[in-house]
């Protein structure tokens, strides 16, 4: 009986083998991107240094927005080794403060005289049920709240430099997700994965405004599901719970490089140069939930989360 079921769950897995191989879209364009400025969140690490180390080996100016400063300046060393492109910023950001989140804004745009490119990649779980001095689940201020915040402060630059792009990292967990907009500032739950799911919802309803505000413009912005990867992302988890989710995705999930090409292809491709408000994975178009379509619900939390965020009349770029 056991060699029957070892057999079946070996074929189930030579099965999931081939899918994934199938399914894994990786982005071969060789795209160039000298005299282009780039904006990666999170990028000393996961999808954000495969992202930024591409970028600066296609010849653009990076700049590195990160919240630990000493693995980023690691990181940023790194990718000037690796791809002799000196020109590599780095901006402490921490996105669980909106001071910082404005803080670092301003800095970029005294300094910066264009954005060709913003992924917001930067993203966190299993960091608890708190909330921030903003006011904010911790959480979901991390994921969602503070992106939304850089964005709309970057976006006149954004579209000063169109066409340009503007790339947001969800994930397929957003299909668990559910917003309530009459408890949108804080946690009405303590499972984590459904507030996780919550926050990745947002990154989609929030990728569907912007596209339809952003209409004519020379903007793009779309969404996207990179897959279950190796990351660092769980590294506010428990320890058990790392050690679990490790030996899961070690087994079954792709590579950290794997799980940038989505990232890559919406940033570069000229195949998506006027596609907007979509939703992506494996490098290519498909269907979010039926939930994440809702364009009323959009509009409504893209109002709530300017309330929210404090965002000012003179901040508004659209």
């Amino acid at each position: 009986m056991w060699t029957y079921i070892w057999c079946i769950l070996a074929i189930l897995y030579v099965c999931y083998i081939i899918y994934h191989i199938l399914t894994t879209g990786v982005y071969k364009g060789t795209e160039r991107l000298d005299g282009k400025h780039v904006i990666v969140t999170g990028a000393n690490s996961g999808i954000g240094f495969v992202c930024a180390k591409e970028f600066a080996r296609r010849g653009a100016k990076v700049i590195m927005l990160c919240r630990d400063m000493v693995t980023a300046e690691r990181a940023r060393i790194e990718i000037i080794k690796s791809t002799r492109n000196d020109k590599i910023k780095l901006k402490h950001i921490d996105f669980s403060s909106l001071m910082s989140v404005r803080k670092c804004a301003q800095e970029i745009l005294k300094e910066e005289a264009r954005i060709d490119i913003l992924l917001n990649n930067a993203g966190a779980s299993g960091i608890g049920i708190r909330q921030t001095d903003d006011g904010l689940d911790e959480l979901m201020q991390v994921n969602y709240f503070g992106p939304f915040l850089l964005t709309n402060l970057l976006l006149g630059l954004i579209k000063r430099t169109s066409p340009s792009r503007i790339v947001n990292v969800s994930s397929d967990a957003h299909t668990m997700g559910r917003l309530n907009p009459d408890n949108l500032t804080k946690s009405d739950t303590t499972f984590q994965l459904y507030l996780y799911s919550n926050s990745k919802l947002g990154n989609i309803y929030f990728t569907n405004e912007l596209a339809r505000l952003l209409k004519g413009t020379g903007v793009t912005a779309n969404s996207l599901h990179p897959g279950v990867f190796n990351s660092n992302i769980t590294r506010h988890g428990s320890h058990l719970f790392q050690v679990i989710w490790k030996s899961i995705v070690q087994i079954l999930g792709k590579s950290v490089e794997e799980g940038a090409q989505t990232s890559l292809y919406l940033c570069l491709s000229p195949d998506v140069a006027n596609v907007t408000g979509k939703y992506f994975a494996d490098c290519r178009m498909i269907e979010p939930s039926k939930v994440a379509q809702d364009m009323n619900m959009a509009k409504t939390l893209w109002e709530l989360t300017e309330e929210a965020v404090k965002l000012k009349p003179t901040e508004k770029y659209y």
